[in-house]
């Protein structure tokens, strides 16, 4: 976020605070009197595809207040469009593609409403067995965040690499990854694998932040508002983003064009949704994709072959405060939640496994799981997806790791333990003042 950027945005949060959750509009009510409720969804195809879809069905049965949805302005980012939104009262009545730091930032400027208060909602958690996504999800005990979607982070390997330098099974450990690299290397000088996902903040959720869930079991990266960064399970994932680069194993700005269709690496970390996009774009490297568990250290590792923890890219959706149908909106998200069939719906359209606890018992899945048998290894690992800190510095936090932390390593500027030292002091101050 650049400075003007910054300026703005404190702009923003000031003036939602002396809103303090009055900021809205008229009620929604159309021409006729008629009450209607506005969602604003995620900006790409897949997820407008089952909006339209889910909102149609919603509409055309006559079953609540009627529903628009649009996309959320792009310009400046998802954050910045909801909280101008918000200032102006021009905002929506709910939202989705909420992560829960931003729900934390937005729950603390009194801008969300509980939940809790909707239809059937201890009937939806037994349901959709979610209890453990809830308190995930809990901002100060309260529910403001109901999760949508949880879609781990895997590795996906080229089966047709490994075979090349004759490995026959799935790397699961940084060991396995510098002997696969090693291999490479002299074989056709071959990069091992992707180690970084990008340069912006909310690439550490794809590879530090989920290196660490691995090898810590999924413990928490802020713990009480202090950064572990200094204990062993960051320093195996920064040692290892520093041998892979220290090598030339890996390398940096892959952005412009993704390697592993070339063959430029031979794995890198991806969500369930690049599976539709692979189908489309590349399907005969797809055919040759292994999917692996989230990497970690050697030590420790599960001698049972358990799954290994992984970060979850977990968004869900939240009521405005600001909403003056908010009976309306509950009734909608009520009947969103509460259905088998919207839940397949989503998972079908948008690729991304819908949050909940039963998606390997439940038999509402399992003929997709016989058509996409890739989509079935995702669904298997949301019991072990960690989203992210519920905290409202998330963006704060992420530029300080990736800043003094990944890239110190990454570029050898400073030592493993000197940058996580170094990260965790700044991102430690950062949080006390900001209690």
């Amino acid at each position: 976020m650049s400075a003007v950027h910054m300026i703005v945005h404190s702009a923003l949060m000031a003036a939602l605070l002396a809103l303090g959750g009055r900021s809205g509009t008229d009620g929604r009510a159309a021409a006729s009197g008629e009450k209607v409720v506005r969602l604003w969804v995620a900006p790409n195809e897949a997820e407008e595809r089952f909006w339209t879809i889910a909102v149609d069905r919603w509409n055309k049965g006559r079953l609540g207040a009627r529903v628009e949805f649009t996309t959320i302005p792009a310009t400046g980012g998802s954050e910045e469009a909801i909280l101008t939104a918000l200032v102006s009262g021009s905002g929506p009545d709910i939202s989705a593609n909420i992560f829960p730091g931003f729900a934390a930032q937005l729950a603390n400027l009194g801008q969300l409403q509980d939940i809790s208060a909707m239809p059937q909602f201890e009937r939806i958690v037994a349901q959709r067995q979610i209890r453990p996504m809830l308190e995930d999800a809990a901002i100060a005990g309260r529910q403001y965040l109901m999760p949508l979607y949880y879609s781990p982070i895997l590795i996906w390997w080229r089966a047709d690499i490994l075979a090349g330098l004759g490995i026959k099974e799935v790397p699961r450990t940084f060991e396995d990854v510098y002997e696969l690299s090693r291999r490479r290397a002299k074989q056709d000088g071959g990069l091992g694998m992707q180690v970084l996902a990008g340069r912006e903040w909310r690439s550490r959720w794809y590879d530090y932040i989920a290196y660490y869930y691995a090898g810590s079991g999924g413990a928490p990266y802020i713990r009480a508002r202090k950064a572990q960064y200094e204990d062993q399970a960051s320093l195996d994932a920064l040692n290892f983003i520093r041998t892979m680069f220290q090598n030339k194993w890996t390398g940096l700005d892959f952005d412009a064009d993704d390697p592993l269709p070339r063959g430029i690496v031979a794995g890198a970390a991806r969500g369930a949704w690049d599976l539709s996009a692979y189908q489309k774009n590349h399907p005969d490297t797809l055919k040759q994709i292994v999917i692996g568990p989230m990497l970690r250290s050697a030590a420790g590792l599960r001698s049972d072959g358990g799954k290994t923890h992984t970060f979850a890219d977990a968004k869900g959706m939240v009521l405005f405060k600001s909403s003056k149908v908010q009976a309306e909106a509950l009734a909608f998200m009520s009947w969103i939640f509460s259905s088998d069939d919207i839940s397949l719906l989503w998972f079908k359209e948008t690729g991304m496994p819908p949050a909940r606890g039963d998606l390997m018992t439940n038999p509402v899945f399992a003929s997709l799981y016989r058509e996409n048998p890739k989509t079935a290894t995702y669904a298997a690992y949301v019991d072990v997806g960690v989203p992210t800190a519920p905290i409202e510095e998330t963006i704060d936090v992420n530029k300080i790791m990736s800043v003094h932390m990944v890239e110190a390593v990454n570029f050898g500027s400073n030592p493993v333990r000197q940058a996580a030292a170094d990260a965790a002091r700044r991102t430690n101050q950062l949080l006390e003042r900001a209690r």
